[in-house]
C-alpha cells in the first residue's frame, strides 16, 4: 500500500528531492534523498528513528508530518527550514499527505521535499506549471498514413474552432495528450496556459486543493495559490485518466463546471474562469459508465466531442512510416547513423501486439539505437520479450477447423493467456490483467506447456 503512496507523491512536482514517510508514532519507516550533494542524510541516518531526532530543529508543531498525523489534514506546498542531524541546514518545499489503511484509519504520513537554494527557486517550483506554448505539438505532429487517422487530424482543426468540452479515448500510448496539445494550438486559445492534470496521479487528500487553490491559513500550512481552473484562465485544461478520479470528487468538478466559478479553499468569493475542458479516459467510455468510474452527468457534461483513437494493432500501415520518424528523430539525438531496419526486422514489428501502443514502438527503437552505431536495425536487436510473444502467436493456429470444440477452446484460451503474458512484463500483473489469480495462472501456464523465462519477469 505504501507503494501506491509513494508513486502519486512522487509525481506531485516535475522533480522530487527527498521523500519520507513515517508511522503513527511518527517514527521513518521509509526514507530517500535524491540530492545528496545538497542534503547528504542517508537512509541509515533516518531510518527506525523518530522525526524530530532526525530533524531536531524541529517539534511537534512546525514539523508538517507530525502536524499531519495530529490533524489528519494534508499541506500543501509549505515552505519550510530545518538542520538534519548530522548539522546541515536544509530549505524546501514540502507536500505532506496523511496514509490511511483500507477502512480509513491514519497509519502514518508521506512528506515529499523540493530543496531550494535561492528565492528564485521557492517562487518558481509549483505543480501544473502551463506549458511553453512554443513546444506544445500540433496537428502536423501527428504522424500517420492511416486513413482514419487522417481524417482525425482534419477533425482537429475543426473542433478546434470551437468552445466545446472534448472527450478523448485512447489505449496507453495512443497519444491523447498530443491531440490535446493540438486541438488547443490551433484554437484561438493557443495564447492562454494549456495546463495537464493526470487524475490518477492526485491522492484523494489534495484533489480539492489542486483543482480549487487555498488561501493562505485556511489550513495549517496553507499558503495562497490558485487552483487549476483559475490557472488555465483563458486556455485549456486538459483531465488525463480523468476515469481515476474519486467519485466524490467528480461531484464538485461537476458544479463548478456548470457554474464556471471557483471558490478556494478557506475564501468566501468565487472567482469565474474561461476555461476548455479536455478530458481522457484509457478505458472505453461505456465500461467507465457501467463501472460507476465516472458520474453520467459529468460525462455528458465533458463529452459533446468524443475522439477515438485506434490502437496500433489496428493500423499498422503505420508501423513502417512511425519506425522510419523514429529513427532519424534518435539519429539527431542519440547521434547515431541508422540507416533503416532491414524487412525480418519489420515483419516482427508488423505481427506484434502493441500493448503500449506508439509510446512503446518508440521506446524499442530507443532500446535498439542504444546497442547499434550504424548499419541497419536487425531482428538480432528487438527485445527478446517481443520476439517470443510473435513465436507463439505463430505456433498457435487457432483456425484450424479440424480440432474438436474442446481442442479449439484451449488452443484459445492459449493464444489469450500468451497475449497478455507478452503485454505485461511481470506474473502479478499479467494474472489481474486476466482476472485470475498469480497461482490460477500459474497452473494454466504449466498446463499449456508455457514457458515464460523469456517473455516475463516473474514477480
Amino acid at each position: 500500500m505504501l507503494s501506491k503512496y509513494i508513486e502519486k507523491a512522487m509525481k506531485l512536482y516535475k522533480n522530487i528531492d527527498g521523500l519520507a514517510a513515517v508511522d503513527k508514532e511518527g517514527i521513518i519507516r521509509y526514507y530517500f534523498n535524491y540530492r545528496p550533494n545538497i542534503n547528504p542524510l542517508s537512509a541509515e541516518d533516518a531510518l527506525n528513528k523518530h522525526v524530530l531526532d532526525v530533524f531536531p530543529s524541529l517539534d511537534a508543531q512546525s514539523s508538517t508530518l507530525l502536524t499531519v498525523l495530529r490533524t489528519g489534514e494534508p499541506i500543501l506546498n509549505y515552505f519550510q527550514e530545518y538542520d538534519n542531524c548530522i548539522g546541515v541546514r536544509i530549505n524546501a518545499i514540502n507536500t505532506t499527505m496523511p496514509l490511511t489503511d483500507a477502512n480509513g484509519q491514519l497509519i502514518g504520513a508521506i512528506d515529499v521535499s523540493v530543496y531550494i537554494t535561492n528565492e528564485h527557486d521557492r517562487l518558481s517550483i509549483v505543480m501544473n506549471k502551463p506549458a511553453n506554448p512554443a513546444n506544445l505539438f500540433t496537428a502536423s505532429d501527428i504522424i500517420t498514413k492511416d486513413e482514419h487517422m487522417i481524417q482525425l487530424k482534419d477533425n482537429l482543426l475543426k473542433i478546434a474552432s470551437t468552445n466545446s468540452s472534448v472527450l478523448i479515448y485512447g489505449e496507453t500510448g495512443t497519444g491523447k495528450e498530443l491531440f490535446a496539445q493540438s486541438i488547443h494550438s490551433a484554437s484561438k486559445r493557443k495564447d492562454g496556459p494549456f495546463i495537464v492534470q493526470n487524475c490518477s496521479a492526485i491522492p484523494n487528500t489534495l484533489l480539492e486543493s489542486i483543482f480549487f487553490g487555498t488561501v493562505k491559513g485556511s489550513y495549517t500550512g496553507a499558503e495562497s495559490r490558485k487552483g487549476l481552473f483559475e490557472l488555465a484562465d483563458s486556455g485549456t485544461l486538459f483531465l488525463d485518466e480523468i476515469n481515476s478520479m474519486d467519485i466524490n470528487m467528480q461531484s464538485k468538478i461537476l458544479r463548478v463546471l456548470e457554474e464556471k466559478k471557483v471558490r478556494r479553499i478557506g475564501c468566501e468569493k468565487d472567482v469565474a474562469f474561461d476555461v476548455r475542458i479536455i478530458s481522457a479516459v484509457n478505458e472505453k467510455p461505456e465500461v467507465v459508465l457501467n463501472q460507476g468510474k465516472v458520474r453520467t452527468d459529468l460525462y455528458y457534461r465533458l463529452s459533446p466531442v468524443q475522439i477515438t483513437i485506434p490502437p496500433l494493432r489496428e493500423r499498422k500501415s503505420d508501423i513502417p512510416f512511425l519506425t522510419d520518424y523514429f529513427i532519424n528523430y534518435f539519429n539527431k539525438t542519440m547521434h547515431r547513423n541508422i540507416l533503416g531496419i532491414t524487412e525480418d526486422a519489420l515483419d516482427v514489428l508488423r505481427n506484434y501486439s502493441w500493448a503500449g501502443n506508439v509510446r512503446e514502438l518508440k521506446n524499442i527503437i530507443e532500446g535498439c539505437f542504444n546497442i547499434v552505431d550504424d548499419g541497419f536495425l536487425t531482428r538480432e536487436n528487438i527485445p527478446a520479450y517481443l520476439l517470443a510473444s510473435i513465436k507463439y502467436y505463430e505456433n498457435t493456429p487457432i483456425d484450424d477447423d479440424s480440432r474438436s470444440l474442446d481442442q479449439r477452446v484451449k488452443a484459445f484460451e492459449k493464444d489469450i493467456i500468451i497475449k497478455t503474458l507478452a503485454q505485461h512484463r511481470t506474473l502479478s500483473a499479467a494474472a489481474r490483467a486476466l482476472s485470475i489469480t498469480r497461482q490460477n495462472l500459474r497452473y494454466k501456464l504449466e498446463k499449456y506447456e508455457i514457458d515464460i523465462e523469456k517473455m516475463i519477469e516473474e514477480k
